[in-house]
């Protein structure tokens, strides 16, 4: 698998983690993105709810609204921003009206759907709204939402912090190499 390709299966297996919608779903896209782990779906999907879901208060809301504007606080100029540029994207909000649009599974998705689009289209203009995307606002709070998980270990629950791991790790990568495709590496192979 050439590296553009470890890039999507990382944006897509995190992106359907945070969309999941039954524990079924959450424990296929985690064990796409870590594979060999002993841990089991219903562990999964209970450390899942308790740090990002409830019923109690999340320990750490996957909302960028929570961390750029007014402390647990969602629906704010945050979400409205994310909208107005989800709507210059293109892209619709299949859960609108039930989900924020600053839910980090669906900047996952966006970001993914961007990235997909330029590498598998070959539609390279895309890459200046992708990197926008991904300076300008993912990159003001993704850091900000993965610290509030860590700093709370006190559920000590290694799949959460995989999660977390690998999603520091996807955006780390993509702000390494500036969001660029790497076109050189996908043509060769």
């Amino acid at each position: 698998m050439n590296e553009n390709a470890r890039r999507l299966k990382s944006a897509k297996d995190l992106r359907d983690i945070f969309l999941s919608t039954n524990s079924k779903e959450l424990f296929e896209a985690f064990s796409s993105l870590i594979e060999d782990t002993d841990i089991s779906e219903i562990e999964l999907e209970t450390d899942f709810n308790y740090y990002f879901i409830g019923p109690d208060a999340p320990i750490a809301p996957p909302y960028a609204s929570i961390y750029l504007d007014e402390e647990d606080a969602l629906m704010t100029k945050t979400t409205m921003q994310i909208r107005d540029l989800y709507e210059i994207m293109g892209f619709k909000n299949s859960l609108k009206d039930k989900v924020p649009e600053d839910f980090v599974g669906l900047e996952l998705d966006a970001y993914y759907q961007l990235l997909f689009i330029e590498i598998e289209k070959d539609i390279p203009y895309l890459k200046e709204l992708r990197t926008y995307f991904l300076f300008e606002h993912v990159n003001t709070w993704i850091f900000k939402f993965t610290q509030r998980v860590l700093e709370h270990k006190e559920k000590n629950s290694k799949a959460v912090i995989l999660i977390i791991e690998k999603l520091e790790e996807f955006f780390n990568n993509e702000l390494k190499i500036k969001g660029e495709v790497l076109w050189v590496i996908q043509k060769r192979k």
